[in-house]
């Protein structure tokens, strides 16, 4: 049984807790990790992951499992005040019903989110086998005076050429303070290997962050996912 160690990206923001002038800033760092099920069938799958920062009490637990189409998963946490100088641990088992498990620990460095600095954005420990470029469109829906905000955000994934087409494409969102990913659009990649996806938002929180994974599927088979931050626009 081989699975793939899981991709990982960090992201520093900014969440405000409260509201009015009991409202707080704190500086917080979204962690994102993306398994792949490669040489298991992921169906029927369950998966867990933790996190724990050595040397404090901060830690989180997520359960999931492959998506059987997709044959990935992605998991979110958002760690508070993240310390400077320290350990990122990263802990995960997969079981199937046959018996079958896998685990592993990674350690990475944590990323040192404060409130000057937001900049230090995206931390990723892989490279993006394709680019992602992100379109919003605002709109609305319905008629007024019920008329609804909306924005109709397209994402083109531009691959490596003819020998990427054809494959299945998935864009999958998340809001921070949402309950996990929805999926945006599914598809195709192309003749060239690009694929374009448009999905709707419905009366999103306005300059809130727009978290997107993009993600194809070969044969060998591997998921191979593209991850970008983008505030929304409308």
């Amino acid at each position: 049984m081989d699975a793939r160690d899981p991709y990982i990206d960090q992201h520093c923001a900014i969440d405000t807790i409260g509201s009015g002038t009991t409202s707080i800033a704190v500086p917080v760092d979204r962690l994102s990790l993306n398994l792949s099920a490669v040489g298991h069938d992921p169906a029927g799958s369950k998966i867990t992951v933790v996190y724990t920062i050595p040397g404090t009490s901060k830690y989180g637990t997520l359960f999931g499992q492959y998506d059987p189409a997709r044959g990935h998963a992605t998991f979110n946490y958002t760690i508070d005040s993240p310390p400077a100088d320290s350990t990122l641990s990263i802990s995960f088992e997969i079981a199937w019903p046959d018996g079958t498990y896998y685990s592993n620990t990674l350690t990475r460095p944590l990323l040192h989110c404060t409130r000057d600095n937001a900049s230090d954005v995206d931390k990723r420990w892989w490279q993006d086998l394709a680019a992602v470029t992100v379109f919003q469109q605002c709109t609305s829906v319905g008629r007024w005076p019920y008329s609804v905000r909306a924005v109709d955000v397209t994402v083109h994934r531009s691959n490596d050429g003819p020998r990427t087409a054809g494959l299945p494409v998935w864009t999958d969102y998340w809001i921070p303070g949402k309950k996990g990913y929805t999926a945006g659009a599914s598809g195709t990649t192309d003749v060239t290997g690009d694929s374009w996806q448009t999905f709707r938002l419905v009366a999103p929180p306005t300059g809130a962050e727009l978290d997107i994974v993009s993600s194809t599927r070969d044969s060998s088979p591997y998921t191979f996912p593209v991850h970008t931050w983008v505030p929304i626009a409308c």
